[in-house]
């Protein structure tokens, strides 16, 4: 590995010390200091990572990408090889200047909000950036070398468009089921081979992965899962999805996106904070319809009401006279508010489609869209109800247009019947249920929502402890008997996996 980095640095440059970086869920990372006081980082996958090949080669085409043709600050890519077999270190890796600056989430807590602004300024900058560029096809982007013997859509001399390296494409066994992974011309291409591979899955594996479950599943008298539902709302949605599609072009064409800025993957200067000097973890970051993966930063997202206008927010008008408390908790929140203004205004002035992919987010069809990609773990109730919801007369008619009679131009493909909306309805509350039950556990374990049991090494004593007892909590609080008991231990979704 040292050799590697001296080579990829050059001017015979010699290694003086390796240090191994924190690890991440993904990839393992040393940091290599050179005698001439350079730093790079050697950055090797972990097997979960993504596709072989592709994974690291889509990276490093794409941190190039943003980087020289875009002017995003990313870590200037040196060396890489997503090949085992060519491979010196005998295994994928990819070589990189050191982000250069501090982790933002060094001194963010501590910061003014006016650099906090300036912070959120500078990233509605950078993300319509990548807004504004808009690519002729959809999946992942490579260096055209990479992908030389597949199908692929040049871009220029140096880049193309080729399969998806998305994550999603590969989490929870997907990655073994033969699919198309595009590139893909048009989003209904993309969208009917989302679906498709759902429904492989669903057909392909006898368990759906219960980590990633929104809800505790399977308790007594609560939601159980079954092959059958998840199956007839993929059906369902494929009857519908021609139609559903934004009629904006600009929303339907491809752009690449990061769906991870947060205070980790943001340096900024070490002296002057509030400039930004390096986005990190390009990882699998694909190119896909800007309605479907275009969304807020993490970094400005707060629990709150979000403005639906672009109006700055105000301070109560009687903050003085509050309670201490309630003075700080509304200082907080207008903060929040603040920077998630400044991000959408200062995004409608320079690539004003991002403004309209977000509320597409938002509505109904936005809300399909963006489910119907995780039904093989869980979601049919909700994409179910969303779905009964779109065959209402008056909705649909929203979508297809009216006639002169005042009915749908053209009739909805989905017809249900009122015992099967009745169905639908109890199955949904069910669902809504244990979905609050596993917030409450969240809640109670001090961890994010969606958390799906990984922690770090140094944390996995402390997180036993927590969760023995945050499930004899649960246990009390939700079986009425032995019987109801049992079943809940079989629900229980945090179990370690290597015992």
């Amino acid at each position: 590995m040292v050799k590697v980095a001296e080579v990829s640095v050059g001017s015979n440059t010699i290694a003086t010390n390796v240090s191994k970086l924190p690890e991440g869920n993904f990839n393992k990372a040393f940091l290599v200091a050179m005698q001439d006081g350079s730093e790079v980082v050697v950055k090797i996958p972990n097997p979960n990572s993504g596709r072989r090949h592709y994974t690291t080669a889509s990276e490093a085409a794409t941190m190039t990408y943003v980087r020289e043709e875009l002017k995003i600050p990313a870590p200037k890519v040196l060396a890489y090889c997503s090949r085992t077999e060519e491979s010196k270190l005998g295994a994928e890796y990819l070589v990189m200047e050191k982000a250069s600056g501090i982790e933002l989430s060094r001194v963010w807590d501590t910061l003014k909000p006016r650099k906090k602004i300036g912070i959120v300024k500078q990233l509605a900058s950078f993300t319509s950036r990548l807004g504004n560029t808009r690519f002729p096809r959809l999946g992942s982007l490579y260096y055209r070398e990479d992908i030389k013997d597949l199908e692929k859509f040049q871009i220029d001399g140096r880049f193309a468009i080729g399969p998806t390296a998305a994550r999603s494409w590969f989490d929870n066994r997907r990655g073994e089921v033969e699919t198309s992974r595009g590139p893909w011309e048009t989003c209904i291409e993309l969208m009917d081979a989302v679906v498709q591979r759902e429904l492989l899955c669903v057909k392909q594996f006898p368990n759906f992965p219960r980590d990633r479950q929104q809800g505790i599943f399977n308790g007594p008298g609560g939601y159980r899962p079954t092959k059958q539902a998840k199956i007839s709302v993929l059906q369902d949605y494929l009857k519908i999805a021609p139609y559903i599609l934004p009629e904006n072009e600009e929303l339907r064409s491809g752009v690449m996106w990061h769906n991870d800025l947060h205070v980790g993957n943001i340096f900024v200067d070490e002296t002057d904070n509030s400039t930004i000097t390096s986005i990190i973890d390009w990882q699998s970051v694909p190119i896909y319809p800007m309605f479907l993966h275009a969304d807020h930063p993490p970094l400005i997202d707060y629990e709150g009401d979000k403005p639906d206008t672009f109006e700055p927010p105000e301070l109560p008008p009687n903050i003085r006279d509050l309670p201490f408390q309630e003075k700080e908790a509304a200082k907080t929140l207008f903060i929040a508010r603040s920077l998630w203004t400044t991000y959408e205004i200062e995004t409608q002035k320079t690539c004003p489609a991002l403004i309209q992919a977000f509320r597409q987010r938002e509505t109904l069809l936005g809300l399909l869209q963006g489910m119907i990609g995780s039904i093989f773990e869980e979601g049919e109730p909700h994409v179910q109800s969303l779905l009964a919801d779109l065959s209402h007369s008056d909705n649909w008619k929203k979508i297809v247009g009216a006639d002169a009679g005042g009915d749908p131009q053209i009739p909805c493909p989905l017809r249900y019947t009122d015992d099967e909306i009745n169905l639908q309805q109890e199955e949904h509350a069910k669902w809504v249920r244990d979905v609050e039950i596993k917030a409450r556990m969240f809640e109670e374990l001090g961890v994010y929502t969606g958390w799906n049991g990984a922690v770090p090494p140094e944390q996995y004593e402390s997180m036993l402890h927590r969760l023995k007892q945050a499930k004899q909590r649960f246990l009390e609080r939700e079986a009425c008997n032995a019987e109801e008991r049992e079943a809940w231990e079989k629900a229980w979704p945090f179990k370690d996996t290597e015992s």
